[in-house]
């Protein structure tokens, strides 16, 4: 797309943003915030709660599976939509399904990861949100922990391809709620392939290193290029 504004002679260099959380698994303490039930299929959504992310999409699904008690949807993380979502959960009886957790700093997301079993990515049915990627997506698949995504266009096909999740349309309730149920019965060495697979695409695509290196070649040849006349 920038390409076709910018005309075919322009250079355009794609330059990703990475994750925001570096993960060391193994020392972290898991968040005592979050209640241990065993035999839990624990789905995790972190980041802004607002109009972009299409709660009331992933509050249908949290309906939908409103019998499946071994299923538990966790949300960290606060926006405009959260006292919404807060109002949704009571007057809709979800308390045993989902949790919400508030706003917590970034430092603190290893330990809330530490919990999930999926991590729930999603933004609205706009043609805008499908040019681009989540900057969460990355941090997710740093994380190594397969992601469940409710997204159009570049985030979705990242995934698809990786092979570090499942996918359903932007908007879809119905597809979020199939992708969950198939994720939960998963067996373990299945979903832990998958978050594996993210991490492989992580280091190969978003590493911070190599992005970095990159970009001060670009900003060198840029320099050393002669002008156009």
């Amino acid at each position: 797309q920038i390409q076709k504004y910018a005309g075919a002679d322009s250079r355009v260099e794609y330059f990703p943003s990475w994750s925001e959380v570096e993960f060391e698994a193994e020392e972290v303490l898991a968040a005592t915030e979050v209640k241990v039930v065993p035999k839990t299929f624990n789905v995790m959504f972190a980041g802004n709660i607002g109009a972009a992310q299409d709660f009331p999409s992933i509050l249908t699904a949290v309906q939908n599976l409103k019998q499946h008690s071994h299923i538990k949807w966790h949300i960290v993380g606060d926006g405009r939509m959260g006292q919404w979502v807060n109002s949704f959960v009571q007057e809709h009886g979800l308390q045993e399904n989902i949790a919400l957790y508030g706003r917590y700093p970034l430092e603190r997301m290893p330990s809330f990861f530490k919990h999930a079993d999926a991590l729930l990515v999603s933004l609205k049915d706009d043609p805008i949100f499908a040019m681009t990627i989540p900057g969460k997506l990355q941090t997710y698949l740093s994380a190594g922990i397969p992601v469940i995504a409710m997204l159009n266009g570049e985030g979705a096909d990242l995934i698809k391809n990786s092979g570090a999740g499942l996918t359903c349309a932007a908007g879809d309730a119905d597809g979020l709620t199939r992708a969950v149920l198939h994720m939960a019965e998963m067996p373990e060495t299945a979903r832990r392939v998958m978050g594996e697979r993210g991490k492989e695409v992580m280091a190969r695509e978003f590493d911070r290193t190599r992005l970095i290196n990159a970009l001060e070649l670009w900003l060198s040849d840029m320099r050393l290029r002669p002008p156009v006349q």
